[in-house]
């Protein structure tokens, strides 16, 4: 292992200045080549701050340089990834804010209260059992297994009555007004 590592690691005073100092050149360098030009201080800093966290992993297979560049080489990757992800959501900001902006809007507030209306009108105007089968399933969130048991009725009964319940809700709710 290099002998400026073991120093390193060992908490020597100076050592991890004296390990920038000697790579951080050819890791600009390096850098340079990868990266738009304000970009390349940043990524340094990340590759050595990368480095000196796995510098106890270090098995000296390769030359120091060689390893650090190779940290350098995913630091570029996750900065570009990091770049893409920041245009996407860049992109897509303006989108969400129009879709807030709408339902913060008196125009939906007044919409939505116009079919919540609708809506318990509808439910209001079904027989008590399809009330009762809709609000198991949707209020509560009961499979069909726990409709069938609740309401003392065969898995198949169920489904049936479920379906005839949703059917009932639909024709009802397109016909109101």
């Amino acid at each position: 292992m290099n002998e400026l590592i073991s120093l390193v690691l060992s908490g020597e005073k100076g050592a991890a200045t004296r390990f920038y100092k000697e790579f951080a050149p050819k890791l600009r360098r390096y850098l340079n080549i990868k990266l738009p030009e304000g970009e390349v201080e940043e990524v340094l800093q990340d590759t050595f701050l990368s480095a000196f966290d796995s510098l106890p992993l270090y098995r000296g297979e390769s030359s120091v340089s060689t390893w650090l560049i190779s940290i350098a080489r995913h630091e570029v990757a996750d900065f570009y990834r990091k770049k893409y992800v920041r245009s996407a959501i860049e992109h897509t900001a303006p989108l969400f804010e129009n879709m807030v902006s709408e339902l913060l809007s008196p125009e939906f507030e007044s919409e939505k209260k116009k079919i919540e209306k609708k809506f318990f009108a509808t439910y209001r105007k079904l027989s008590s059992q399809y009330q009762d089968v809709l609000s198991y399933r949707f209020e509560l969130s009961m499979s069909v297994k726990e409709i069938a048991q609740r309401m003392d009725l065969s898995f198949k009964a169920t489904e049936s009555l479920l379906y005839r319940a949703r059917l009932a809700f639909r024709e009802e709710y397109e016909s109101g007004k």
